[in-house]
């Protein structure tokens, strides 16, 4: 059969830049279609192209068993790698927000998860240091995601306690605070710093001058005294303490270093110590290990005022 072509040439003036574009468009009379020359050629070579696809399968979470106390560990995580050099005090956004949940899920308090990388995150991060014998920066690098990512308690320091009970590591500057046998409160502390200090007693009218060295002593005790807000006595104030052994307590202050500095007591942090009184009552133990006995180095009579003329 002999094939007519119909070849239709339309010309369009191109006024843009005083151009010309032609569109040619060719058709075949049987009623196949040549492509336009505006549209791109076919070619007749074909060619095969194969894509592969990487599927990588994370491994499940896992829960470690309870450690032979009974206490129950905690699901791994999977948090990300930290950048370059940690990420610390003044950083802010999700990794910083993901740090604060994980340790809020440990039972550490970092204060709120709002991203935020302030002195709440600090101590909490301290305190995480403290527990796994990490260098105490309050910064998290590649070794603290991967303690936080499996985690696991240490085991209790008083075996066969009371449920319901706190223990004050002295070695490791830390409290914990358990609950029906589990932790319920994890925290840095700062404890007796081992200097000299003198006071006038009582803080009224004193009598005495009292020189001692500033120990924690240890042993059993039991809260037996709490005092809302700011007490102030012959050393300072201590904010909303509970007292467990003479004038020694739990209770905030707003400096709490990673290591011993206080005149005996045990400093917390004071978003810990605004709730702290709460969390336990009257009559609770108390466990200090490895304190040092209370040491008076003198104590003398002060002179009577002279009376008044």
């Amino acid at each position: 059969m002999r094939r007519v072509l119909l070849v239709c040439a339309v010309i369009f003036a191109g006024l843009a830049a005083g151009t010309l574009t032609w569109l040619v468009t060719e058709t075949a009379a049987s009623g196949e279609s040549t492509p336009s020359a505006a549209s791109p050629q076919q070619s007749t070579t074909t060619s095969s192209t194969t894509s592969s696809t990487t599927t990588t399968t994370l491994p499940p979470l896992v829960t470690p068993p309870p450690n032979p106390s009974g206490i129950v560990n905690p699901i791994e995580a999977r948090l990300p790698a930290p950048p370059p050099g940690g990420i610390g005090p003044g950083a802010l956004g999700p990794m910083v927000g993901s740090i604060q949940a994980r340790l809020a899920e440990l039972r550490f308090d970092p204060g709120p998860v709002d991203g935020q990388y302030g002195p709440a995150v600090v101590y909490a991060v301290q305190a995480l240091q403290k527990y796994k014998g990490l260098p105490v920066t309050g910064v998290v690098g590649p070794a603290e995601i991967d303690v936080l990512n499996r985690f696991t308690y240490p085991e209790p320091l008083e075996a066969n306690a009371e449920p319901n009970r706190t223990e004050v590591d002295i070695a490791r500057q830390t409290l914990t605070l358990y609950e029906n046998g589990q932790p319920r409160l994890l925290t840095t502390m700062s404890s007796g710093s081992g200097e000299s200090y003198c006071y006038n007693t009582p803080k009224d009218n004193p009598t005495e001058r009292i020189c001692e060295v500033a120990h924690t002593p240890g042993g059993r005790y039991t809260y037996y005294l709490h005092r809302p807000g700011w007490d102030v006595g012959v050393l300072g104030g201590l904010y909303n303490p509970y007292y467990f052994n003479r004038g020694v307590a739990v209770h905030g202050y707003a400096s709490v270093p990673p290591t011993p500095a206080s005149k005996g007591c045990v400093r917390i942090p004071m978003h810990i110590a605004e709730y702290f009184p709460t969390l336990v009552q009257k009559g609770d133990p108390v466990y200090v290990i490895g304190g040092t006995p209370f040491e008076i180095l003198s104590r003398e009579p002060l002179a009577a005022p002279a009376p008044a003329a």
